[in-house]
């Protein structure tokens, strides 16, 4: 078979927008809109955009159009098969394979180095044209579809890059059935990229996808703030009231306040929790912080509201406060405060996790082997403190909400979100830290950029997350991993700070 590349032209335009695809094909995009694409790109960028009609022994077949750029900064933008389509009465006969081959052609012949291309992940027929053409996923999902890449000099390996990191390299992620990660980044661009890599269960070939269930650990504790801070401004709750005589049998002698609470300014103990086995028997929050399971009673230890110091039953104490007074459970009210304003469709206090939702959940660490291999992971009674499963991607959707409230008010108010993001004491507010030169020193602000940010991590038993926001504009990275010894703790701080930058520095 004989295939030629003929830039499009007035002899064989309308030709091309006769093409057409099967009606179960709904990935690819109609030609109009392609070479309309193509005009626009070229008005501004003369040259970038190169539309080809495709033929086979001089019968037109179909049609593919490239990002020609070799002059780009980033060697991931020079060259891209922007679009690629066979007619729908030319498909089963080769013609795909056989054009793809002189397409990788072209592009060598014209001293590129990669290809990229991007294609729906739900494009099963695609995947497979394109594996047999020697294309591979990156990890990079970009606006919902998989970016792939092929190597046209040296050996035909992929370049791992998410915004100028070799996210595999960092979290020593190796083969399909080691450790995984997921992340999810919102850029300078107003683009919003995830990567994926590795398995999400150790010891099995369960890849990472981005809408793979993480446990949250401690980013729980904002997701927790937040859901008040929602009934904080309809008026239902009071920050700074005395709710000793909510929680009476936990508070000797009071006061005691929602701020200081969340502000880890209120001297209790019970730095955090190491969870329980999945099919461990329900416990209450009484039986918590009551000392009835595998840590110790809550109790004051140090002086109420004189300094910062962490604590896990201060947060489960603001959560058993909260349900009284609302009368509802975290989960229900996160639901309607939080989840369904923001469309979060896989974001919730989880706990126990819903049975129907494990078969796309991450196993923490080594749990599945260890433990329980149906269920990976542990049970956290203590919701707000520990006990949220979610994603990147909708962390990252919390991330942009938390940081206009901030800017300009919305889904908070403005004063509500500052209150929030202003430290109570050293550098932590209400379940949120404020990362900039002032609260933390010029050292550490530069590992963020330098800029003003909202930052919180979080560890639960075998998992890692790093969540960072701008709170100057519209800029966040979620990160999140099944991986939670020292060194991958060290690792995922570095990998969070390094994309946060370059996202800044793209701009």
């Amino acid at each position: 078979m004989n295939i030629k590349l003929v830039p499009v032209n007035d002899e064989n335009r309308a030709a091309v927008l006769a093409l057409s695809v099967r009606e179960d094909q709904p990935f690819v995009a109609p030609n109009d809109v392609s070479l309309r694409q193509a005009a626009e790109t070229n008005e501004e960028h003369p040259g970038v955009a190169r539309p080809f009609a495709i033929y086979a022994d001089d019968r037109l077949v179909g049609f593919c159009m490239f990002v020609f750029a070799p002059e780009a900064e980033d060697p991931d933008d020079r060259y891209w098969l922007w679009r690629f389509m066979i007619d729908k009465n030319e498909q089963d006969k080769g013609c795909g394979q056989a054009a793809l081959a002189e397409i990788i052609r072209y592009f060598k012949d014209n001293g590129a180095d990669r290809l990229f291309l991007s294609t729906e992940p739900e494009n099963e027929r695609g995947l497979h044209i394109y594996h047999k053409a020697g294309f591979r996923e990156t990890g990079v999902i970009s606006d919902g579809e998989a970016v792939l890449m092929r190597m046209l000099k040296g050996r035909n390996r992929i370049v791992r890059d998410f915004y100028g990191v070799d996210v595999d390299k960092v979290m020593r992620i190796r083969g399909k059935t080691g450790y995984g990660v997921s992340v999810a980044a919102l850029d300078s661009d107003g683009d919003f990229n995830t990567y994926c890599a590795g398995s999400g269960r150790f010891g099995q070939d369960f890849p990472v996808n981005p809408d793979m269930l993480f446990q949250a650990g401690s980013v729980s504790k904002p997701m927790f703030a937040l859901t008040l801070l929602r009934y904080v401004d309809k008026g239902l709750l009071d920050l700074d009231a005395d709710i000793s005589g909510v929680v009476p049998e936990f508070v000797r002698k009071g006061p005691v306040t929602f701020s200081a609470l969340l502000s880890h300014t209120a001297g209790y103990n019970l730095h955090g929790f190491p969870g329980y086995r999945a099919d461990h028997a329900p416990l209450s929050l009484e039986d918590v912080l009551n000392g009835k399971g595998v840590t110790p009673k809550l109790r004051r230890i140090r002086p109420y509201g004189r300094q910062y110091m962490y604590s896990g039953g201060g947060i489960t104490l603001a959560e058993l406060a909260f349900t009284r007074l609302t009368g509802t459970t975290l989960r229900e009210a996160f639901q309607k405060e939080v989840a369904e304003p923001l469309g979060l469709k896989r974001t919730g206090f989880f706990q126990p996790l819903d049975e129907e939702l494990v078969a796309n959940a991450a196993f923490g660490g080594r749990l599945g082997r260890k433990e329980d291999p149906a269920h990976g992971y542990h049970y956290y009674p203590e919701h707000a403190a520990a006990g949220l499963w979610t994603t990147p991607t909708e962390l990252v959707k919390v991330g942009l909400a938390l940081s206009r409230s901030y800017r300009k008010g919305g889904f908070l108010k403005k004063k509500t979100a500052r209150r929030m993001l202003t430290p109570v004491q050293d550098y932590y507010g209400l379940c949120m830290m404020r990362i900039n030169a002032k609260t933390l020193g010029k050292e550490t602000a530069a590992k963020f950029g330098g800029g003003d940010v909202g930052y919180h991590d979080g560890e639960n038993w075998g998992f890692l997350t790093e969540w960072i926001i701008s709170l100057k504009e519209d800029l966040c990275v979620a990160s999140m991993v099944n991986r939670s010894d020292d060194a991958a703790c060290k690792a995922h701080f570095d990998l969070a700070c390094e994309l946060f930058k370059n996202l800044k520095e793209d701009e």
